[in-house]
């Protein structure tokens, strides 16, 4: 089993922060500290808690072993999900309720003509939801 450092587990904190297009300032108020202090334990100059560690999970939607886990997969889809199909989550999370019952319709609409199996039940589902 390959082993994973801090620099890469630092990396993946990085790249995760970036691809979520969050601010060091973001997260920073996630933890409860300031700027500088959130840049310093980015970089390793001072040790992230257990605490914060799962505080960063959660702002980044993403499960806390996805920084620690040793893996040959690219950084985009360590968490279950490609960057595009984050991107998307980000997008119809930020919209109201009612934007979201019309992209969820507008999606059904557009797609409901292609016959492949898993398209058709991928619809089903989200019209039943």
């Amino acid at each position: 089993m390959a082993s994973i450092n801090t620099r890469e587990i630092l990396a993946r904190l990085r790249s995760l922060r970036k691809e979520m297009a969050l601010r060091q300032e973001h997260l920073a108020g996630r933890l409860g500290v300031d700027r500088s202090t959130y840049v310093r334990k980015e970089r390793g100059a001072i040790p992230i808690t257990t605490d914060e560690w799962l505080k960063l999970a959660k702002a980044l939607r993403a499960d806390p072993s996805y920084f620690f886990r040793s893996s040959t997969k690219p950084a985009a889809e360590e968490g279950g999900l490609a960057l595009r199909e984050r991107l998307l989550l980000k997008f119809y999370r930020a919209l109201k309720i009612k934007e979201q019952n019309d992209m969820v319709l507008t999606v059904y609409l557009k797609f409901k003509g292609i016959r492949r199996k898993a398209v058709q039940d991928a619809l089903r589902m989200l019209r039943e939801a």
